[in-house]
């Protein structure tokens, strides 16, 4: 993940020493589970409305991995699809390089809670590396706030950042995860939710996966001067490659980000 000087998230974070493997089992989506109460959203949150349909999407290689990549993006695409209408998101690259994909959906600048709403398919989750779902913020001190969150298949964990130095950086959440183990072909569902305090500290509160929802209560500083349009709020998917050359074809649908 890596900044960039436009109103939209390019921020690279080195990569973190490895952590136990994935544990969990691969879970396909679940048309109905109990939603704990920690993870409920109040009825007056406000919806991006399905981000998956958006026309203003653009990609870049992220230079804060090694190697080059090439992507693209295609609305909308029939099949596979939840509703007749997916995203598919596609990577070529070589020594391990990575992809990001970026929208802007709303100016707020009064907003703290969010939380991040997707279905992925992935033909091949083998050539994954990590799957990063970022957010950012401009709060009216000018400050943008970094809300970064990834399945990382190189540490088995889910990881959030924090800002220290100037520099994003990664952290575990003890939490297994490692889309290289993800069924192939089959929509998974993903929530992650967090919120933010008027200086821009980020606490991840928790993170559904086809239907399992763990709590992560973790978190720190989030806030780095970028000079961004104050109120802009941003979406982000990242590819990292796992491989010395291959691709990734990804497919989002129901992208939705819930704010209040």
């Amino acid at each position: 993940m890596k900044l960039f000087g436009s109103a939209l998230l390019l921020l690279s974070i080195a990569a973190t020493p490895a952590f136990a493997q994935e544990a969990s089992p691969d879970v396909e989506v679940q048309a109905a589970s109990v939603v704990p109460s920690y993870a409920s959203i109040p009825s007056n949150a406000k919806s991006s409305g399905d981000l998956a349909g958006n026309s203003h999407w653009i990609w870049s290689h992220d230079s804060g991995t090694p190697g080059s990549a090439v992507a693209s993006s295609h609305y909308p695409e029939s099949s596979p699809s939840l509703d007749g209408k997916s995203r598919e998101f596609y990577m070529s690259y070589t020594g391990k390089g990575g992809a990001r994909f970026s929208v802007t959906f709303d100016h707020n600048t009064e907003v703290t809670h969010f939380v991040y709403d997707t279905y992925v398919y992935i033909e091949n989750p083998s050539a994954l590396a990590n799957l990063e779902l970022d957010m950012n913020q401009v709060m009216r001190n000018g400050k943008t706030v970094i809300y970064a969150f990834q399945c990382s298949g190189n540490t088995g964990v889910w990881e959030y950042s924090t800002i220290s130095g100037n520099h994003p950086h990664w952290h575990s959440t003890g939490l297994a995860c490692s889309p290289k183990k993800w069924t192939a072909k089959k929509w998974h569902h993903i929530q992650i939710a967090s919120h933010r305090n008027s200086s821009g500290d980020v606490t991840y509160d928790w993170v559904n996966f086809d239907g399992t929802y763990k709590k992560v209560d973790k978190g720190g500083n989030g806030a780095i001067a970028l000079h961004w349009a104050e109120g802009d709020l941003n979406l982000n998917f990242q590819l990292d490659g796992s491989e010395e050359r291959g691709s990734v074809k990804m497919y989002a649908d129901k992208l939705v980000i819930r704010y209040w």
